[in-house]
């Protein structure tokens, strides 16, 4: 079997993050090309890079930004050429390749993973009614990455047939760093008994609702609890009004290679999103037995056991998040730990991941 996986670039993201350790995983069965369009050598477009296994062929097209309907010749020219049996497209790449789903019917498998709710993915009602044509007939078979986003789709789409697969995660363990990072966090608390709380994303204010987290924080520097808040993650360095009304516990530390250190070394992840699909960042806490304290949203509110492997706020309103914060304070001795990796690799290992990527594969 010969599996196409498209994505925009490797940027520091959950999908991104997914698509490299799925292709990596892939590529133990069969063969797996790894295509992105983004110059790769821009930014942090190629962030992923090295993670990349030798087993996987990792192609870069350098295209530029922007929607361009001529790349659909381009599409057709590498399904052409490479034949593949399947092709596996994420987030908006999907609409260059719905003429091709039909063109290539009867030789490629094409499927879509659906990375957050479905109305937050699509930007008009032309392209809603697309895909639902695509999705309907099976031209396309769409992905869902928790039950949460199953539901989303059935509701935008008002079709019910989607398979469910939460996305997986290799597990790492803790890097060569771990010791350096104890080390500096121990350097920001300000005592020894100080909770250490760690918020990972990229910066984005609609989705991730970071006004609302650093405010929840400031409430609780100025009712005096002893915490810190570390923020990691692409975009901050343009987020100057964040800074600004951030109090002096939070510290924006910037892009980590070692993410599952920060985790390993705090006392809680913290996501205060508006809407997600299944954050990569929460399974990695679940990892290295890291507790979360999220809004109920996406495949977080289907995932997180209250009170038992961490806690949800009600709502995603400031005093419900704030409440769910200092529930967790209280309580957080009360924690299963190993509860949590045991949840990991029951439930979100790469592993499991791709062995449901197969058989739906094979399957359809």
């Amino acid at each position: 079997m010969k599996v196409l996986q498209f994505i925009y670039e490797l940027v520091p993201g959950g999908a991104e993050r997914f698509v490299v350790d799925l292709a990596n995983e892939l590529a133990d069965d069969c063969e797996t090309v790894l295509y992105t369009l983004r110059d790769d050598t821009l930014d942090n477009k190629g962030f992923y890079i090295t993670d990349i296994s030798y087993k996987v062929r990792y192609v870069n097209l350098k295209i530029k930004s922007g929607f361009n309907p001529f790349l659909i010749r381009t599409f057709y020219n590498i399904l052409k050429s490479e034949k593949p049996d399947i092709v596996h497209c994420h987030l908006n790449l999907v609409n260059y390749f719905f003429p091709l789903s039909f063109l290539f019917r009867k030789s490629v498998k094409f499927f879509y993973t659906i990375h957050n709710s479905a109305e937050t993915e699509v930007e008009s009602e032309v392209e809603r009614i697309l895909r639902r044509l695509f999705f309907k007939h099976k031209l396309f078979i769409p992905v869902a990455i928790s039950d949460e986003t199953k539901s989303s789709y059935q509701a935008y789409y008002k079709l019910n047939d989607v398979p469910v697969i939460y996305n997986g995660r290799k597990f790492c363990g803790k890097t060569l760093k771990y010791d350096e990072v104890v080390s500096e966090i121990n350097s920001i608390k300000p005592t020894s008994k100080t909770l250490v709380f760690c918020h990972v994303s990229r910066y984005d204010e609609k989705q991730k609702n970071h006004r609302m987290l650093i405010s929840v924080f400031n409430k609780l520097h100025n009712e005096n609890f002893d915490v810190v808040l570390l923020v990691i993650g692409e975009g901050f360095e343009k987020a100057e009004e964040l800074k600004r009304i951030a109090n002096d516990r939070v510290y924006f530390l910037g892009i980590k290679t070692n993410v599952i250190d920060y985790l390993g070394a705090s006392d809680a992840l913290c996501l205060s999103s508006n809407f997600e699909g299944m954050p990569i960042t929460l399974i990695e806490a679940f990892s290295c037995g890291c507790p979360s304290v999220c809004t109920p949203v996406g495949g977080i509110a289907n995932t997180i056991d209250n009170g038992v492997t961490g806690y949800l706020s009600k709502t995603v309103s400031e005093a419900d998040y704030l409440l769910a914060v200092k529930e967790f304070i209280k309580n957080r001795n009360t924690l299963d730990k190993d509860k949590m990796v045991r949840y990991y690799h029951e439930n979100f290992s790469i592993e499991q991941c791709k062995k449901r990527y197969m058989e739906l594969y094979l399957k359809n």
